[in-house]
């Protein structure tokens, strides 16, 4: 049942998509760094995009309104762009899979998102006062945060870790970091005698 409904959301986010699928293929080859320049251009277009951002030094309703204007250009253009370039008749099957494949990525980190949002929701009933720890010290740390560090920065750090995220699960970079860290030597506890 669950694989019928998750075939469904794929075919829905397919439809959705199609006018964009020219652009995913070469997209997700950035995203997951198959070649080694690709993190340093991920990081290049983010911080070129946010340092143009903090140089017009606009208010928060201009800055939300002119990146929405970028997202509605990018994605008005994008798909004149893809059918300009690339003729209908170049899609194969290859690359029909590998769009069915990233479909199915995006719809599988969706459900995560909304089982892990649900899961969190559930300790309300299930355990109330760790729901209200979690929930009070999440929105205290970042209501400091906010309160201490530039917002556009702020916007900056949560971007490059979004965009650079696949690419770092790609490569299995973090279950390296991580076996590094449970490989390190542990300090010796102080005895008191």
């Amino acid at each position: 049942m669950a694989d019928n409904i998750q075939e469904q959301q794929v075919k829905r986010v397919k439809r959705f998509l199609e006018s964009w699928r020219m652009a995913l293929l070469p997209l997700k080859s950035v995203l997951i760094w198959e070649q080694q320049w690709h993190p340093c251009a991920i990081l290049a277009f983010i911080s070129i995009l946010f340092l143009t951002i903090s140089l017009m030094d606009l208010s928060t309703l201009a800055t939300i309104s002119v990146v929405g204007l970028i997202f509605n250009f990018i994605d008005f253009i994008v798909p004149i762009m893809c059918n300009t370039i690339c003729s209908p008749g170049s899609w194969t099957g290859q690359n029909e899979k590998m769009y069915e494949d990233i479909c199915r990525s995006i719809v599988i980190t969706y459900n995560k998102i909304i089982t892990n949002i649900k899961s969190f929701y559930a300790l309300r009933e299930t355990s109330p006062p760790m729901y209200y720890l979690i929930s009070i010290s999440m929105l205290s740390v970042t209501t400091w945060m906010a309160a201490s560090i530039n917002n556009v920065f702020l916007l900056y750090i949560f971007f490059t870790i979004v965009l650079l995220w696949p690419g770092i699960q790609h490569r299995g970079i973090l279950n390296t970091v991580l076996s590094f860290v449970n490989k390190a030597p542990k300090m010796a506890s102080l005895k008191s005698d």
